[in-house]
């Protein structure tokens, strides 16, 4: 995992517990927004992480020729 993942992961984590905290001291309600920053932490986290692994999928030089195979017949139709 790279810093950037770690920090977001972190980050989601404790404003949840702070979410949790906030729960039992008020309302749902009036913690709701504390939950939406935890869940904006979470899908960035998973953007950036699913990002970073689409650029590092490594092919296999096997199917290397059949991927340009298969891109020249999409480009002709």
């Amino acid at each position: 995992m790279k810093l950037s993942e770690t920090i977001l992961i972190a980050l989601a984590v404790g404003s949840l517990l702070l979410w949790i905290l906030e729960v039992r001291r008020t309302s749902f309600a009036e913690s709701y927004w504390i939950l939406m920053v935890c869940l904006a932490f979470l899908f960035s986290f998973q953007f950036i992480r699913n990002r970073r692994l689409e650029r590092e999928k490594v092919v296999s030089p096997t199917i290397k020729p059949m991927q340009a195979d298969r891109n020249r017949k999409k480009k002709k139709k």
